[in-house]
């Protein structure tokens, strides 16, 4: 019981750390309410979040932001168009002499197409930053629900094995008057009673926490009620092999699409610098009235810059060389820690659903079938209070682990998921359930 209660208390202060401030100046988005009809179910709380969540919203904008960067990137800078007068030579018949010119700025073949694929790049690694925040807010708003599932659960053990307790206190103190228990076995009822209502305090203590991180998730006053949450159905379907994981994973999740985003922006960066050790051009036309000779007075010309400075060139290729180097060490570490961490999460989500299934299978009904053994052997007299004590504490013990379990479900598929970047078909809840 203890290491149960201590798991949530590290997983509470976790939430603390991850949730999203409410109070704020800027503008928010809230949940704006529930049905009263409705179950809690983690798909729909995901749901909700992401409509909700501003550092998701904010790094969608910055995505926004990114792509219409992309058109910009390619376009040749604005012509120029450039003026003037001869003060000192006005006369009458032929006014003042001037003089204009209208010249374009035309980069090397190849830059623009260059300078567009590291916008376009850059915008698809920012884009698919968002992807990766979306998964992490799922799996935490999960992880939150299944916490709230448990406290619910939890409480509902408590109070049912408080109810027996006080059937077991009322038998013991009568059997106590008749001369047929000790003393020491009404106080073993009492103190045992007064530790499950003890228990029940820290887990009511804990229910106010985690409603407070799930509202926190939704935007809104940390005391708005929210419903129960729906019973958690656990498959027993195995999850995809690992390798039909590594295949999505390795296909669609977003940290890797950014890197290769990198590597791809990486390469173009090469290219323009290459591009730079090369001229570019500026062609133009002109009209100048000075010239006497009406024939020389329109011009045509180009000009090139001359890239004399080569070291300063060489740096700026050998930096964006080195880059990408590192985005592509960088994804080979990243894509082998990926593919460990799906191994381990699918592992644990094995263990949860054998957990469950060894709880409802044995578990729970030795512990039911000790507990009535204890409390039928001391009626008849054949067996002492202290093991109906013991076979009540290992009850609850089972009881709690199993409701724990469910909830380990619930929070290693979303672990899952985050890191095959797809959905699992496993049994969820995945929409609204309607209260029967």
């Amino acid at each position: 019981m203890h290491s149960i209660l201590l798991r949530y208390t590290v997983f509470s202060v976790f939430l603390t750390l991850i949730a999203v401030p409410v109070w704020s100046d800027p503008p928010q988005q809230t949940y704006t309410g529930f049905k009263t009809d409705q179950y809690l179910t983690a798909e729909q709380l995901a749901s909700w979040v992401l409509e909700v969540n501003p550092g998701l919203a904010a790094i969608q904008a910055a995505a926004e932001a990114a792509a219409y960067r992309i058109d910009p990137a390619s376009a040749l800078d604005d012509p120029v168009l450039s003026y003037g007068i001869a003060p000192l030579t006005h006369d009458a018949s032929r006014g003042v002499n001037q003089r204009f010119d209208v010249s374009q700025k035309i980069p090397w073949p190849g830059t623009l197409a260059a300078r567009k694929e590291v916008a376009r790049n850059d915008a698809l690694a920012v884009s698919s930053e968002a992807d990766m925040l979306q998964l992490l807010v799922i799996a935490q708003t999960k992880a939150a629900y299944a916490e709230w599932y448990f406290i619910h659960e939890a409480l509902n053990i408590h109070h049912a094995t408080q109810a027996l307790l006080d059937e077991l206190t009322v038998t013991t103190q009568v059997r106590y008057a008749t001369g047929l228990a000790t003393k020491q076995d009404a106080l073993q009822a009492e103190v045992e009673l007064n530790n499950l209502k003890k228990q029940e305090l820290i887990l009511l203590r804990q229910q106010v926490a985690i409603q407070a991180r799930i509202n926190a998730l939704l935007n809104q006053p940390p005391d708005t009620s929210l419903p129960e949450a729906e019973q958690i159905v656990v498959s027993r379907q195995q999850p995809p092999t690992f390798q039909e994981l590594q295949a999505l994973a390795l296909t669609h999740h977003p940290e890797l699409s950014q890197l290769n985003a990198r590597i791809s922006a990486g390469e173009s960066r090469i290219t323009l610098a290459e591009k730079a050790f090369l001229p570019d051009f500026q062609v133009g036309m002109g009209y100048n009235s000075l010239w006497d000779d009406a024939d020389k007075r329109p011009i045509l010309g180009v000009s090139i810059n001359i890239p004399l400075d080569r070291g300063k060139r060489r740096s700026i290729l050998n930096q964006a060389r080195a880059e990408t180097r590192r985005a592509e060490w960088l994804l080979i570490e990243r894509r082998a820690e990926l593919l460990a961490d799906l191994a381990q999460a699918r592992a644990e989500v094995i263990e949860a659903q054998s957990s469950v299934v060894l709880y409802q299978d044995k578990l729970i009904p030795l512990a039911e079938e000790y507990l009535d053994s204890a409390i039928a052997d001391y009626q008849s007299g054949a067996g002492g209070f202290l093991n109906v004590i013991t076979a009540e504490q290992r009850k609850l013990s089972t009881d709690l682990a199993h409701a724990r379990s469910r909830a380990d479900y619930v929070r290693r598929l979303a672990e899952l998921e985050r890191w095959t970047g797809a959905s699992i078909n496993l049994s969820l809840p995945i929409s609204v359930g309607v209260k029967q």
